[in-house]
């Protein structure tokens, strides 16, 4: 008997966090249903979870943002290459967490219910604020007050701002910027392992949910992976395909052009891990330089990701539906904002997404006890975000090798590269 225990706890542990997740999600689900109101004691586990996300939201963010604005001082060479790639990374995933706003608000998922699900740090509404009111509420009077309230945009200004400040002061800030990279690392890995209890938490909130409420709680979480499939599949068509077409590159032979990425995306649902294929299609398929290739490709799994965009967007329409959050056109801004800089911090941590939700839906004051919700069927959503994260490399590699004249810029991308 223990000998098998010991083999099912060993399994457990070698299992991917999706399939632990996932099976939790499961399990939270019949223990909720069997067990009725009875099990819902098991809730402050999932508290004690949401409460670790909420912690890691301003290390993470914070850190993430300091580092990429001081990383694109080792690239400050290549302006016109980079200066058109980052652009173009800013107005897909712009667009991308619009049309996941426009989808959710489409589909609805998880309005018109009643399930009262916990309002842990949950910030106080507030009246709608004037244009230039957000304008100047963008900028902190106090970057303590704004670490102690968790107010993501200003956090994100002064984070940008010391990034722009340690780049221009060169060599003396080195010391300053090696603290950052150092301490980006410890914070990913703080949320690591805070992420690996992920499992748990979801499983101690949806039989909470599930053993209050019943079917009645997985109406909406149907509707929010259908939300979430539909934004990407409007991003492909109608962002990817209209600006493909300007650019006189034909939609349908790209698409074809690079299946073979798309598949291994959606399969894996690892950017990083496709980027080997990703490479082929780009440079055998598309006839783009190795060089330019090898440069952006990788530089978009870090600065464009569009699919995450959307699932971003739509998750936190789908937890202010489920907390009854009316959210008007300056919180719609405020999401796509916060989406265009968190997005871009994002580490390749397993789960990191939902420290990345945290912060878009402290943002505009909606608690975060939907999370393990949406953490139920985050692998079903992360196949779907990843191919659109690859497509999305991809076009914009395309867009920008159509541009530009490869031969010219060739050996400069290459001394660049081979420099870091």
């Amino acid at each position: 008997m223990l000998e098998y225990i010991a083999k099912l706890v060993k399994t457990w542990f070698s299992m991917p966090l999706w399939g632990q997740i996932l099976i939790a999600l499961v399990l939270g689900m019949a223990t909720g249903l069997l067990g009725g109101p009875k099990v819902e004691a098991i809730q402050f586990i999932g508290l004690m979870f949401i409460n670790a996300i909420q912690m890691l939201v301003v290390p993470v963010v914070f850190t993430a943002i300091v580092c990429a604005v001081i990383s694109i001082d080792q690239i400050g060479k290549m302006k016109k290459v980079i200066s058109k790639a980052m652009f173009m990374y800013a107005l897909c995933m712009a667009l991308a967490a619009t049309i996941g706003i426009l989808s959710a608000l489409l589909i609805a998922p998880g309005s018109n219910l009643t399930i009262h699900l916990p309002h842990t740090s949950m910030i106080a509404a507030q009246t709608m604020p004037t244009f230039t009111q957000v304008l100047v509420n963008f900028i902190p009077t106090s970057p303590v007050a704004a670490f102690a309230t968790n107010n993501v945009i200003q956090i994100l200004i002064f984070a940008i701002l010391l990034g722009v400040a340690i780049r221009l002061t060169g060599e003396p800030a080195k010391p300053v910027a090696d603290f950052f990279h150092a301490f980006s690392k410890v914070a990913f890995r703080f949320a690591k392992i805070i992420i690996s209890f992920a499992p748990y938490g979801v499983f101690a909130l949806i039989t909470y949910v599930f053993g209050k409420y019943g079917m009645t709680a997985l109406l909406p979480l149907f509707k929010f992976i259908a939300a979430v499939y539909l934004g990407c599949m409007m991003q492909i068509v109608l962002v990817y395909g209209s600006l493909l077409a300007v650019n006189r590159i034909n939609p349908w032979h790209f698409i074809k052009a690079i299946f073979d990425a798309i598949v291994l995306a959606y399969t894996t649902s690892s950017s990083v891990a496709t980027l080997p294929v990703s490479f082929k299609c780009a440079q055998e398929n598309l006839k783009i330089s190795k060089n330019l290739s090898g440069f952006l490709l990788p530089l978009g799994t870090s600065f464009n990701l569009n699919g995450l965009s959307i699932y971003l967007s739509t998750a936190t329409i789908f937890a202010a539906n489920l907390y009854g959050i009316h959210l008007g056109m300056t919180q719609y801004a405020t999401i796509v904002l916060t989406i265009v800089f968190t997005a871009m911090g994002a580490a390749a941590v397993p789960g990191s997404a939902l420290v990345v939700m945290g912060a878009v839906m402290s943002s505009v004051g909606i608690p975060l006890g939907a999370l393990p919700l949406i953490a139920g069927v985050d692998r079903f959503n992360d196949m779907a975000q990843t191919a659109t994260n690859v497509i999305g490399d991809l076009f914009v590699t395309a867009v920008v090798a159509k541009g530009e004249d490869n031969n010219i810029i060739e050996d400069e991308i290459e001394a660049i590269t081979q420099a870091s």
